[in-house]
């Protein structure tokens, strides 16, 4: 198979930065039209894979982020491989050689795009190679390219699943993408085939700070246990929600949000185990995020992460209030969550809509003028966040000890926790009476 002929508009791209640029309209059209095209020739009969290649060799060059083409590419190439069409005799797969060493050698020297460029005839030659898949995930993580990446480490766990390079590179790789509680769940499935000289080499190979948080040898067994007795007829939900605090327990979210799915299956709870998924869903956000700030992880990882927290935060606070509507807590933290979010037009619309009774603790008088006081400060709303600060103001004075009110909007706010809210709320108020300088009575 000749290397894909450079002839697309998007060629051109070849850094991480224009790839990160994207592509035009008109650019993606031709790019699915042309893989479609290739999909058309496997429809054939008998189908023609080398043709197909072709096409989805040029839409691999041309846009790496596009995992499609390359699990197309590889899937193909798979297909191929089984009917006996890339067999090579020894000189051949001298040659062969040679070009994973070449790919190699472009990933050592950093040049992720022509490693990559590279790819597709390179594969064409070695349908098979372990080093030559892991190379080319480690150079699609480089661009940033992390479903490629991922389409790479599938098919090398489908051929070389005994391979402990394979499985060290896939835990790496759950650490950079910052779920290291997939990490875990990729152990435990080791932990339960009983492999135990490819779990120890794998172990031997990564740091302990990361191997602290895998399951032991008893606590997987338990909990595969505990599933075979959960999935015979009439299990009672006792049994499992008991199986997904055991999942949660171990940093399992995963396991613990799929055993969800199947518990409404089995016992017909459906708004429970809805609920329960959501609650897992956002444990597992703010595990990660916390997890990856202790181990000091990039900034940009960080961010993202962060980002991901308010997103199901925001989701799993928009549902507590449908399902208790007169339920305060809720309804001031899917405040908060859009001032988080920064859906100041929002956050301004949730925290009005919130009537507080004379009986409600001062604390959620506190924690609702400031986030909406934040929020129209946000958008220029000075006079209406002004008239909200002086509200705000007047309930501090009244506080007789702003520890205890710390403490309480800790509890109702859970991420208040890092500073203090009445620090924070007379920050506010100073530096906007600082800047509107309103006149002196």
């Amino acid at each position: 198979m000749e290397p894909a002929t450079p002839e697309s508009a998007s060629n051109q791209l070849s850094d991480v930065r224009k790839y990160a640029g994207g592509f035009s309209r008109q650019q993606r059209r031709e790019l699915q039209n042309e893989f479609e095209a290739g999909l058309h020739w496997l429809e054939q009969q008998p189908p023609e894979y080398d043709r197909a290649l072709r096409v989805f060799a040029k839409c691999m060059q041309a846009d790496p982020m596009g995992a499609v083409y390359t699990f197309e590419f590889l899937q193909t190439l798979e297909q191929g491989y089984e009917q006996g069409l890339y067999k090579h005799g020894w000189r051949q797969r001298r040659r062969n050689s040679k070009q994973v060493k070449r790919i190699v050698e472009l990933c050592e020297a950093q040049q992720w795009h022509d490693a990559l460029q590279q790819a597709p005839d390179t594969l064409y030659h070695n349908a098979r190679n372990q080093t030559l898949l892991l190379e080319l995930a480690f150079a699609a993580q480089a661009l940033d390219a992390i479903d490629t990446q991922w389409t790479y480490l599938e098919f090398a766990l489908k051929y070389f699943p005994s391979s402990s390079d394979v499985h060290i590179q896939i835990v790496h790789a759950y650490y950079q993408a910052g779920r290291y509680d997939d990490a875990n769940d990729h152990i435990f499935r080791l932990v339960s085939e009983k492999d135990d000289v490819l779990l120890q080499q794998i172990l031997r190979a990564l740091p302990g700070m990361i191997t602290v948080q895998f399951p032991a040898h008893e606590d997987v067994q338990q909990i595969l246990d505990l599933r075979e007795q959960v999935l015979q007829e009439d299990s009672p939900p006792e049994k499992w929600q008991e199986l997904c605090r055991n999942l949660e327990d171990l940093n399992l979210y995963g396991q613990a949000i799929e055993a969800c799915s199947l518990a409404q299956q089995a016992t017909g709870r459906a708004n429970y185990w809805s609920e329960r998924t959501l609650a897992l869903r956002l444990e597992q956000a703010e595990s990660r995020l916390s997890f990856h700030c202790e181990l000091q992880s990039d900034a940009a990882l960080l961010e993202d992460l962060q980002h991901e927290v308010w997103r199901i935060r925001t989701e799993y606070y928009q549902q507590q209030t449908t399902n208790f509507p007169n339920q305060i807590e809720s309804q001031l933290q899917l405040g908060w969550c859009l001032v988080g979010t920064h859906n100041w037009y929002e956050a301004i619309k949730q925290f009005n809509s919130i009537t507080l009774a004379p009986e409600n603790p001062s604390v959620f008088s506190i924690c609702k003028l400031l986030g909406l006081g934040e929020s129209q400060q946000a958008i220029r709303r000075f006079d209406d966040a002004w008239k909200t600060y002086q509200e705000l103001q007047k309930l501090l004075n009244e506080c007789e000890t702003t520890a205890t009110i710390d403490q309480q909007a800790a509890e109702l706010i859970p991420w208040f926790s890092e500073h203090s809210t009445c620090e924070r709320a007379q920050k506010r108020v100073q530096t906007l009476a600082k800047a509107m300088k309103p006149p002196t009575e």
